[in-house]
């Protein structure tokens, strides 16, 4: 695998999240990068209201619910609680954005094609096929919140904190046909509080936001660059180790703060001694 003699990488970054974009604005200052293009689609095109209800009910609960409803109306109404990709994306402002409706159609794959990237960077898509991940002549590589092999799959840090692993990790890898099974380019692990003060629940959203995601992208930004240089090294996972979890549901979580809230209760004090002061002896 070789990169160009000038160093510096054509590279179109995937994405249907908003750290996707902060990957990109963060390649974008990378001396390594040459021309940078973005690409978004959404991560669960075509779905029915009836669809997006149950699943909303099975991971969210009744408060999810709710909460949906609530954000179908600020939005009805021109209120929002988020920018979409789209306005995120004017943040690169020189950085090509192609918004697509979905990744596995033809429009994405003739643009991938006219782009011509050397490299492929997925930030938060679903699972892409090999006749689009195979376009970049380097391949592509994707940022996964976990320690893989142990912790592949969806709801980074809950399953960590759930089995009460104090620690996560942030892993680029390969994209194969495997779900975050590829060769290991960059891992870090950052400390996790297992019984948090709070809802647990809360607390990894900050956690994710706040700890994953911006060294997530740091680590992304410095695996492009040593790909760049041609000095990354990859390693292959073990497959033995390997476990992939699905999105955490409603209860689940409820599980996880039952136990978070087990390992906050104090330990019990010892049992009293009653002591006679004065006594003397018959």
């Amino acid at each position: 695998m070789t990169v160009r003699r000038s160093g510096k990488l054509s590279v179109v970054v995937l994405t249907s999240i908003p750290l996707g974009v902060e990957v990109a604005a963060a390649l974008r200052r990378r001396p390594e990068v040459g021309r940078l293009t973005l690409l978004t689609a959404p991560a669960a095109p075509g779905k029915s209201v009836a669809s997006l209800v149950r699943d909303t009910l099975r991971y969210e609960g009744v408060p999810g619910l709710l909460t949906a409803v609530i954000r179908r109306l600020r939005k009805a109404v021109g209120l929002h609680d988020g920018m979409p990709l789209a306005v995120l994306a004017r943040g690169c402002p020189d950085v090509p954005h192609y918004a697509l409706d979905r990744f596995h159609s033809e429009t994405c794959l003739a643009r991938m094609r006219t782009v011509a990237p050397d490299l492929g960077v997925v930030v938060g898509t679903h699972i892409l096929r090999s006749d689009l991940y195979s376009i970049p002549r380097l391949g592509c590589i994707n940022l996964h919140l976990g320690a893989a092999p142990d912790f592949r799959g969806s709801s980074p840090a809950f399953y960590e904190m759930l089995e009460a692993v104090p620690e996560v990790g942030v892993t680029i890898h390969r994209v194969t046909d495997t779900l975050d099974g590829g060769n290991i380019l960059l891992q870090e692990r950052c400390p996790l509080e297992i019984a948090p003060e709070g809802d647990p629940i809360l607390y990894l959203r900050r956690y994710v936001a706040d700890v994953l995601c911006p060294n997530g992208v740091r680590l992304m930004a410095e695996a492009v660059a040593a790909i760049a240089q041609g000095t990354h090294v990859e390693t292959a996972q073990d497959p033995r180790r390997a476990h992939t979890n699905r999105r955490a549901t409603w209860a689940l979580k409820c599980e996880l703060r039952r136990r978070v809230a087990g390992r906050r209760a104090p330990v019990p004090p010892f049992p009293a001694t009653r002591l006679t002061y004065g006594a003397t002896k018959p």
